[in-house]
This record gives structure tokens, C-alpha cells and sequence, in this order.
């Protein structure tokens, strides 16, 4: 089989699926046979899957045997069920920029359930996000914060943004948002008694600690997020957002369900009114700023005053500025380009 030092992660996942297959375990020799290395890699990887990637090991007469119910059973699909499946490897494939071996050989076990219609393309999925670039850092941490989601261990983080700083902090949930193709760790910060969102991909390191957490009671992913645009929630009051899109593409946006509070309003000239409101204007203002001409800002003040000064930016870049009326405050614009999501 044959693997670069850079393909580590993507050998131990394929270690592990052979750990599956195997219900009477594995002896290291026959192991390295498998996988065309030697012995002695194959005794390391095997204390890697244990550490890194806490794989639930014993030995029974010198066999390394994966302890029952760390796999799920299998499970069969039906059809729409299947296809289901399909769209969201689809969606998740499109998510992905960097390679993703769990998401991947999920895929790949659930692929081989599926009607051999969907099959093939499912498996052409999971070859798709295991092909993207590795980044074994990413993996590792995702890992550790998994279980200590699934195990309800805190875990300590290292994060780095303006500033690096440690965090004991209690995972709750894991968010993905298209934004950035990023996936955001949701968790009790132990330090600052309150519920953050941080970026997996600042998290420079993660160790999963052997004390054990029970989560707040009134805790709810949907609610914690409802009033979010995409990952940022708010204890205060929500934002009401007011768009006017042209009749150009006021078809397109009648099609969708934008956000759950969304009001529209159809207008005399053809042009269509989205009323939203959100923890936070400021995530929305890429996304604003994506539909170009055909949307003006209507309310707040300061997602509008934002909007005018991106696009005079644009025009002195392009060479067809002219002087805003107004200008949205430095303040303004350095939080709506630097205000971290955590």
C-alpha cells in the first residue's frame, strides 16, 4: 500500500476500518501485514489510535480487540432515506476545503447499505473529501472534541485569535456554517461561566481531561442558534434587518426560506421586502454585499452606512468612486471586519 509521512491520519482511519471487519481483533503482525508496514509501525499506530484518537482497545491472547459498542451497528436505508444521504454527502463535499477522513469513511461504510443506484455515488463522495488536502492538526482536535462532546469530558483548548489564551471549556455542540467553510465548537467556557462558539480551525491544540460534565439542563442547540444568521448568538435584543431586493431576482428570493423569522412583503413595483431579525447585522454583511446592485439596505443604520462604504471602497479600487453622504464609523467597520465568532 505504501504512505508518506503526511498520509498518517488517512492510514490509521484505514487501520481502523480493518479493526472493524474484525470483531476478534487484530494481532500487530497481522496488522502490519495488511497494510504493508512493519511491525514496529504497526505497534505505534496502534498506541496512536489509542491516544490520539481514543479507540477503546484490550488484548485477549496477544489480539488488540476494539471494545464493543465503540462501532454502531449497521443499519439499512430506504430509498428516499438513501438519497437524503446523497444530498447532504453532496453538500458536505461542497463544505469541505480541507480533507475530512471521518466524514469520509463514514460515507464510504454507509455507501455500501445504500441501493446501487445511490451507491456509486455516495462512494464518489467520500473520495471526494478524502482527496482534499490533509490537515492532521484539524483532524486530531476535531477528534478530541468529538469525544469530549460524546463522553461529556471538558477539554482543554488553546486558541489562538488576536491573542493565544488556554480555555477549560465544556463541549455542547458542533456547528459547521458555510461561511469560511468553517465548523465552530459551541461550549460552556469554565472561565467565563457563559457559552462561546470557537473556530475549530483557531484551536491550536485540544486535551481531553478526565473530568466529566453534565451540560445546562436548558441548553438547545436550535435555541442557542435560532436567532443567528449564521454561528453568532446574542443575550440581547435581536436586530431587525430590512432588505429591499429588485424584481430582477425577487422571484429567486420568494423561493427560499432565508432565516427562521423572515417576513416578505411584496411591493407595488415588483420588488420584494426580506424582514429579518438576527443576534448580530454584521455576519449578514458579506452576504449582502454577494447580490450586489439588485439589494439595498433599508435598516439598521449601520449595516447600510457599512454597505456605502464597501462600495466606495470598491469604486476607488475599480476607479469609479465617488464621496459617500455618509460614512459608517472606523469603530464600525474595524468590529464588522475583526469581531471575532469564538
Amino acid at each position: 500500500m505504501g504512505f508518506e509521512k503526511g498520509d498518517r491520519i488517512v492510514r490509521l482511519l484505514s487501520e481502523l476500518r480493518l479493526f472493524q471487519l474484525a470483531p476478534r481483533g487484530l494481532t500487530s503482525r497481522e496488522l502490519a501485514e495488511r497494510m504493508n508496514i512493519s511491525q514496529r509501525s504497526a505497534q505505534r499506530d496502534i498506541h496512536a489510535l489509542e491516544l490520539e484518537l481514543k479507540v477503546p482497545f484490550h488484548q485477549d491472547e496477544g489480539r488488540w480487540v476494539v471494545e464493543k459498542g465503540y462501532f454502531l451497528p449497521p443499519i439499512s436505508f430506504t430509498l428516499q432515506e438513501a438519497v437524503g444521504l446523497l444530498l447532504s454527502a453532496r453538500l458536505m463535499l461542497r463544505h469541505a476545503d480541507k480533507g475530512d477522513q471521518f466524514t469520509a469513511s463514514a460515507y464510504e461504510k454507509l455507501a455500501a447499505t445504500l441501493p446501487e443506484a445511490i451507491r456509486g455515488a455516495v462512494a464518489e463522495t467520500a473520495r471526494g473529501l478524502a482527496g482534499k488536502p490533509a490537515d492532521a492538526r484539524y483532524s486530531r482536535v476535531l477528534s478530541i472534541l468529538t469525544s469530549g462532546w460524546v463522553e461529556r469530558r471538558k477539554v482543554r483548548i488553546t486558541y489562538s485569535m488576536e491573542r493565544t489564551f488556554e480555555r477549560t471549556v465544556l463541549p455542547l455542540f458542533i456547528e459547521p456554517t458555510p461561511a469560511g467553510h468553517s465548523c465552530y465548537l459551541i461550549a460552556l467556557d469554565q472561565k467565563l461561566e457563559a457559552i462561546r462558539s470557537y473556530k475549530v480551525e483557531r484551536i491550536a491544540d485540544a486535551v481531553l481531561l478526565d473530568e466529566h460534565f453534565e451540560p445546562p439542563a436548558d441548553f438547545s442547540p436550535g435555541r442557542h442558534l435560532g436567532g443567528a444568521w449564521g454561528i453568532w448568538s446574542s443575550d440581547g435584543e435581536p436586530v431587525t434587518v430590512e432588505l429591499v431586493f429588485a424584481s430582477a431576482v425577487a422571484r429567486r428570493i420568494r423561493e427560499s426560506s432565508w432565516h427562521p423569522t423572515q417576513r416578505l412583503t411584496d411591493l407595488a413595483d415588483g420588488r420584494v421586502q426580506l424582514s429579518i431579525e438576527v443576534s448580530s447585522w454584521l455576519e449578514l454583511r458579506h452576504w449582502v454585499l454577494g447580490w450586489g446592485e439588485v439589494v439595498e439596505v433599508i435598516r439598521p443604520a449601520e449595516l447600510r452606512n457599512s454597505i456605502r462604504s464597501a462600495v466606495t471602497a470598491l469604486g476607488r479600487l475599480y476607479g469609479t468612486s465617488a464621496p459617500p453622504s455618509r460614512r459608517a464609523s472606523a469603530h464600525t467597520l474595524r468590529d464588522a471586519a475583526t469581531r471575532p465568532a469564538r
